[in-house]
């Protein structure tokens, strides 16, 4: 019996009409997150530098949350049952994360949104670590990335301390490095993941500057391009060039 997202739910053989919804709703979370950022340049281009780019319109969180919105949906024609529903809950939590970070007017939008992300993380490195394969670049980059958060961490740290936020903003740093690595690790047909998974880490790094470096949204316009750029990459890389099969092996 088919299911309702377009593929056997015994087989996991996607129709051809899922695999098309699967790409225009890629390419319309394309389209919805470059409009967002090309909004936050016009919008950067009238306001004070480093002012807050939020509360600019009424419905700003449900618009910046539209691009994951629109990547979970793709991801339900994923045909990979596992990775399908890690995808799906990583997307939809990395939504309310956006949601909630366009929200700076309410005092607890920072600790939710950096849970949510938590959570976001913890389900694409549940969907990456079965593809996880151990070679000696890739070991040499995953050495690399934890070396970087470390930095980070002790940049932050005395800003950290000050705001009492040593604790979240760790635990943070290690699961965000943790998907980071899985990622890099991960064996799949092209290298849009890792460098997705990449860039979400340097969207991040810009974030944790802002907040307890520069203490302003100087880089709120190249947060919100590598962020959604990140997005994008990471799932192309696991929905495109492979084959219906559980590895990363490339479609003939």
């Amino acid at each position: 019996m088919a299911s309702t997202a377009g593929f056997s739910s015994a087989t996991d053989t996607p129709s051809p009409y899922a695999h098309r919804r699967t790409a225009w709703l890629w390419v319309a979370a394309a389209v919805v997150g470059a409009g967002y950022g090309v909004f936050l340049i016009v919008a950067a281009t009238g306001l004070p530098t480093g002012a807050d780019l939020t509360g600019q319109f009424p419905g700003q969180p449900a618009v910046k949350a539209l691009t994951a919105v629109l990547l979970a949906v793709a991801a339900l024609g994923h045909p990979i049952a596992r990775e399908r529903r890690w995808l799906v809950a990583a997307l939809g939590f990395s939504a309310a994360g956006d949601f909630l970070l366009a929200m700076p007017w309410w005092q607890p939008s920072f600790v939710l949104g950096l849970a949510a992300f938590v959570v976001a993380h913890l389900c694409f490195l549940a969907a990456l670590f079965p593809l996880a394969h151990r070679t000696t670049p890739r070991l040499v980059a995953v050495a690399g990335t934890v070396a970087a958060c470390l930095a980070l961490l002790v940049w932050f740290w005395p800003r950290l301390l000050e705001q009492g936020m040593a604790v979240p903003v760790t635990a943070y740093i290690a699961v965000l490095g943790a998907m980071v690595c899985t990622a890099l690790l991960a064996d799949l047909p092209t290298p849009w993941t890792a460098l997705g998974a990449v860039t979400f880490a340097v969207s991040d790094s810009m974030i944790g500057i802002s907040q307890f470096v520069r203490g302003d949204q100087l880089l709120a316009v190249p947060i919100w391009w590598a962020y959604a750029a990140s997005l994008l990459l990471i799932t192309a890389g696991l929905f495109f060039a492979r084959t219906s099969g559980r590895s990363g092996t490339p479609a003939p």
